[in-house]
């Protein structure tokens, strides 16, 4: 350090306190340096006395290993917590998966909250009414997922693409509601044997 200290009880502290900041940094010497202050510029005379000292830290530092390797264990650890302690066949793997694959089931829940499903404007005061219209947007989004997965799988298998949201990109992951603004404003009508399609443009 190329902080000066006043005393060396000041430059000891100093030392301290930034070695217990350094988690991964141990110090194999450290030693405090006194260095004397003189009234003049430049190199003092031969016989010159100085005024006072100040004092520095002269350290070596080192990368602790075991500090490391503690620090990576830390990081490296991911706890997963069941109570389903009869399921045979759920191992660690499975159990991770189901863990991971609930962030569809929150994407769908985010999807029933937008604005384009209009829950917000519906009210109802009956708890029985409420609990119809929850099994009704329920069953809304397992259409709506399974149409999402139809379009997806039948993508990748025809190694067909989509166009993305990002201009000029084209993606075999589209979600349905993309899918549903992209076809906005194409109309198919069926009379007498015939199909006529129109697109607004």
């Amino acid at each position: 350090m190329k902080k000066k200290f006043a005393c060396a009880v000041d430059a000891e502290k100093a030392m301290g306190d930034f070695a217990s900041q350094c988690h991964l940094l141990g110090f194999a010497q450290s030693t405090i340096v006194k260095e004397p202050i003189y009234s003049g510029r430049g190199r003092p005379k031969k016989d010159e006395k100085p005024t006072g000292y100040h004092y520095l830290i002269d350290a070596t530092p080192y990368t602790d290993l075991e500090k490391v390797k503690l620090a990576k264990l830390k990081v490296g650890v991911f706890i997963l917590a069941t109570n389903d302690t009869d399921g045979v066949d759920l191992t660690m793997a499975a159990l991770l998966e189901h863990y991971k694959s609930q962030q569809k089931v929150e994407r769908g829940f985010r999807f029933l909250k937008s604005p384009e499903f209009l829950t917000s404007s519906i009210f109802l005061k009956k708890p029985q009414r409420i609990e119809a219209l929850l099994m009704i947007m329920t069953l809304s989004l397992l259409v709506y997922a399974s149409l999402e997965h139809k379009i997806r799988e039948s993508l990748t298998t025809t190694e067909e693409f989509f166009p993305n949201m990002v201009k000029n990109k084209t993606t075999t992951k589209p979600t349905a509601r993309w899918v549903f603004l992209k076809f906005e404003g194409i109309d198919t009508l069926e009379f007498g044997g015939q199909s006529f399609t129109t697109a607004a443009a």
